[in-house]
């Protein structure tokens, strides 16, 4: 018998689907993943949790912390590229402003280790590098699937701006994008892997990326 508990599984993915619709419903999930999240839920060994497709977002703080722990304060977050001018305005009343880009990341419950390591090669595959499993428990194996696109750039330190507001949104942007993109290609893979539906190869997806990064 497995660690993973069936009944509990079902159970829990009863929950989280339910969930995810619920708060689809109230506008609180990122609309660039959901059918991605809604496709894997069709999916009878897997669960998602908690996702999103990528960031960018202003936070107070000395310095950055991944952890966001004490001192670190979002303050404002978008899932699209941002315009110059509103980023200004949200670190205009800040001492100390950070502008901050994550890549996409999704938590995911396998039935087994067989889909979990499948998840993990997929995300691995689609250059979301720091993919693995995170935890185990009566209600699935539970995989991590991150981006490694990731972006720290100090706009304000003391109440004095130290950064090209301009460029570094212009980065932040790009950045985003660039995350985009790499999602899109972890659900063409999910599609036609998990699926059987018809997809571009990942060599042709690869290509597409490459000519996105020379307009950069």
């Amino acid at each position: 018998m497995g660690v993973v508990d069936r009944r509990v599984f079902e159970a829990r993915k009863k929950a989280f689907v339910e969930r995810l619709e619920r708060e689809a419903l109230q506008d609180r999930v990122d609309g660039d993943i959901l059918p991605l999240l809604r496709l894997l839920n069709t999916h009878p060994d897997i669960y998602t949790t908690s996702s999103c497709s990528g960031r960018i977002m202003v936070a107070e703080a000395v310095r950055p912390s991944y952890s966001k722990g004490r001192g670190f304060r979002p303050v404002a977050k978008w899932h699209h590229p941002v315009d110059v001018d509103l980023v200004g305005e949200v670190a205009a009343g800040l001492d100390n402003a950070w502008l901050m880009v994550r890549g996409a990341i999704l938590h995911l419950a396998a039935a087994d280790a067989k889909m979990a390591y499948r998840l993990v090669e997929l995300g691995r595959e689609t250059g979301h590098k720091h993919s693995g499993v995170i935890a185990i428990n009566r209600g699935g194996i539970f995989v991590e699937i991150l981006g490694e696109e990731r972006l720290d750039i100090p706009l304000k330190a003391g109440g004095r701006p130290i950064a090209d507001l301009e460029a570094a949104v212009d980065m932040a942007n790009k950045t985003l994008a660039l995350a985009k993109l790499r999602l899109y290609w972890l659900a063409a893979r999910i599609e036609s892997a998990l699926f059987g539906a018809e997809a571009p190869t990942s060599e042709e997806i690869r290509a597409a990326i490459r000519r996105f990064l020379q307009c950069l």
